[in-house]
C-alpha cells in the first residue's frame, strides 16, 4: 500500500498504518486516510464538483491522471485530507445544513428526496430475499414483519401527507447525508456520506441515532426541533421518515452479509416498544408547532 500510494499520489516516504479497513498516514503535517467506497463513479465526480460547497468536510484529493477514484484490487477507492477541526467531538445538531442547494445536472447523481420510491424498492428487496433464504435467519424471520410494517406505515404516512400541505422556502434541497451514525464528526464531514435531500432527512437520522446510542432525553428534542425551523410540510416528511426503521434494516443488510452476528439485532428488537414511546414523545413536541396526523398504534 505504501508503495501504491506514493505512486499514485506523488507522495514520498511515507508510513502507512491499516484500522478497520482504512490507511491512514501523515504528509506534510497533514493527515490523510485511504478508503473504499460503494458509490459509483458518477456519484463520485458529483461529490468532487460539490467541494466548494464543502468547506468542512474532509477534501478527496484527485490521484496522478486526476480522477477522484483510483483503483486498488479491483476496488474503487478515495483519498481523503481529513479537516482535523473536524475529526474529533460528537456530532450536534447545529452541525446540519440550512444552506438550500442549487440542483443542476451535475449534481442529480446525489438526489435522494424520492423517498417513498426508495422504501418501496426496500420492502421489495427484502421480500425476494426472504424467499431465498429458506429459514435460515430465524431472529430476523420472527422480527422482520413488524419492521416491514413501520415501513409500509411510513409511505403512507409520507403521501396521505405531502398531497395536504405545501411547499414553501424552508422545504428547498441541502446538502445531506446517507447516513448519520455515531454521532461522529468523523463520519458527518465524510464527503462519501453526501447526498441531495430534504433538511428533514439529517434530522430525522439525527434523532434515530440519539435514539440508537440511547443518549436522547426530552429537552434535546425539543432543542433540535426548535434549531431546524422546518416548514409544515417539513415537520410532516420529518415524521414521516422516523416511521421508516432505517436502523433495523441496516443491521439486517449486515447479518445477511455476514458483516455482523444475528444475534446483534436483538438489542434493536427488545426496544420496539421504546421506540413507539419515542415516536410518541417526538409526535407531542412537533404537534405543539404544526398539526400533523397521528399513528393510531403509537
Amino acid at each position: 500500500m505504501k508503495n501504491f500510494l506514493e505512486y499514485y499520489y506523488n507522495f514520498v516516504n511515507i508510513t502507512v498504518h491499516e484500522k478497520n479497513g482504512f490507511y491512514y498516514f501523515n504528509n506534510n503535517n497533514k493527515r490523510y486516510v485511504f478508503v473504499s467506497t460503494i458509490r459509483n463513479m458518477n456519484e463520485i465526480n458529483a461529490i468532487y464538483n460539490l467541494r466548494e460547497n464543502l468547506p468542512k468536510y474532509h477534501k478527496i484529493i484527485p490521484n496522478r491522471n486526476n480522477s477522484p477514484v483510483t483503483l486498488f484490487n479491483d476496488r474503487p477507492f478515495v483519498l481523503l485530507e481529513l479537516n482535523s477541526n473536524s475529526v474529533i467531538g460528537k456530532l450536534s445538531y447545529r452541525d446540519f445544513n440550512k444552506r438550500s442547494i442549487i440542483l443542476n445536472r451535475e449534481y442529480s447523481p446525489l438526489l435522494r428526496n424520492d423517498w417513498i420510491g426508495l422504501i418501496e424498492k426496500k420492502i421489495d428487496y427484502i421480500e425476494y430475499q426472504r424467499k431465498h433464504l429458506n429459514n435460515r435467519y430465524k431472529i430476523l424471520d420472527s422480527s422482520i414483519d413488524y419492521y416491514l410494517g413501520m415501513a409500509e406505515n411510513s409511505i403512507s404516512y409520507i403521501n396521505n401527507y405531502i398531497l395536504t400541505v405545501r411547499k414553501t422556502d424552508l422545504d428547498s434541497l441541502v446538502i445531506s447525508h446517507r447516513r448519520i451514525t455515531e454521532n461522529s464528526h468523523l463520519s458527518f464531514y465524510n464527503p462519501l456520506n453526501i447526498i441531495i435531500d430534504h433538511p428533514s432527512r439529517d434530522i430525522s437520522g439525527y434523532l434515530k441515532e440519539l435514539f440508537i446510542s440511547n443518549a436522547y432525553d426530552r429537552n434535546t428534542i425539543i432543542e433540535t426541533l426548535n434549531y431546524i425551523n422546518l416548514s409544515n410540510y417539513g415537520y410532516g416528511l420529518l415524521y414521516g421518515r422516523m416511521l421508516y426503521p432505517s436502523f433495523y434494516f441496516d443491521m439486517y443488510e449486515k447479518i445477511i452479509n455476514e458483516k455482523e452476528r444475528e444475534d446483534n439485532i436483538l438489542k434493536i428488537i427488545k426496544r420496539q416498544k421504546e421506540y413507539e414511546n419515542y415516536l410518541n414523545i417526538i409526535h407531542k413536541i412537533i404537534s405543539k408547532k404544526t398539526k400533523i396526523p397521528s399513528i393510531d398504534w403509537i
